[in-house]
């Protein structure tokens, strides 16, 4: 591919076809990429029907990089929305929004047909979103906003809900770790390693569901994690108590106020409630929603 050598093109279809090893017909299709091998269409349909996935992913990569028809684009693509894997639909999904809209829009109107019957993967949503919005149709914005408003039950989180699954773990945990805009690791612990300003992380996996996970990111005040948030509770006997919350239950709270003993109030007594904002910022003003899909995939594995 380097030396442009034009001839190699029979050599390197065969290669592609039949090479036992899946990182040498990876390579195989690049360098019919890079000599502008006039197959090129041919092997990228060929890349995309591999048993191994490296070699589709690098079929799709090339789909945007080479002169291939955008009729022939659309009809691979489509086949790999409808059958591969997560990941492969995402790149895929993608690589539409920047097709023709008059191509793309049957495609995309499919995937909202799913998305409305509930039939779709929830890690596709937010590239969904994305390959709509680049093909600036306004007919399908609408339609996909109508139907994500109808996905939880405040517009906040049925905005995040294509955070909810389809990231990568270990993206997430480089952004928990080093992350610097997010700066996790300063305020929360996991192992022997973190602050302490915030929860632990240990075992957070088995005890807060993946829409609670969202939640925390996006809107942290939503709901006190026990001992990190102060709460303002008014009985129908009209006393208040203002304090820690030490243990919420179904049924009641305990709340630890100055260095008075913990004091637990049934549920059934509280007239109001108000919870103070937590100190842990919104992470919906930090980090795209990608960022934090990745990073509620990568909590979602905590569970020891």
């Amino acid at each position: 591919g380097k030396l442009q050598t034009d001839g190699a093109a029979p050599a390197l279809m065969t290669t592609l076809k039949k090479d036992p090893v899946s990182e040498v017909r990876r390579e195989a299709l690049h360098a019919l990429a890079s000599i502008g091998a006039p197959q090129i269409g041919d092997a990228i349909a060929q890349a995309l029907t591999d048993k191994e996935k490296n070699v589709r992913v690098a079929g799709i990569d090339l789909l945007g990089k080479t002169a291939v028809p955008a009729d022939l684009q659309v009809k691979l693509l489509t086949t790999v929305i409808n059958t591969k894997s997560s990941e492969e639909k995402q790149a895929a999904l993608l690589m539409l929004g920047k097709l023709p809209v008059s191509l793309s829009q049957p495609v995309l109107e499919a995937q909202l047909n799913k998305m409305e019957k509930g039939s779709l993967s929830p890690d596709v949503y937010i590239e969904l979103a994305e390959a709509i919005d680049s093909s600036k149709s306004t007919a399908l914005a609408a339609r996909y906003k109508s139907i994500s408003s109808k996905l939880a039950t405040d517009d906040l989180m049925a905005s995040y809900a294509g955070s909810l699954y389809g990231g990568n773990p270990d993206r997430g945990q480089d952004i928990f770790y080093g992350g610097e805009a997010a700066q996790c690791i300063r305020c929360h612990s996991y192992g022997d390693y973190g602050g302490n300003a915030g929860p632990r992380l240990n075992g957070i996996a088995t005890r807060l569901t993946r829409p609670q996970l969202l939640e925390a990111l996006v809107n942290p005040s939503a709901r006190l994690s026990p001992g990190y948030g102060m709460v303002t509770i008014t009985g129908k006997d009209g006393k208040s108590i203002s304090g820690i919350l030490q243990e919420e239950t179904a049924t009641s709270l305990k709340i630890k106020s100055g260095d008075d003993m913990p004091v637990v109030i049934a549920k059934e007594q509280v007239q109001k409630r108000v919870n103070a904002a937590s100190s842990m910022p919104e992470m919906r003003y930090i980090l795209n929603k990608k960022e934090i899909r990745d990073v509620v995939s990568f909590l979602a594995t905590l569970k020891e």
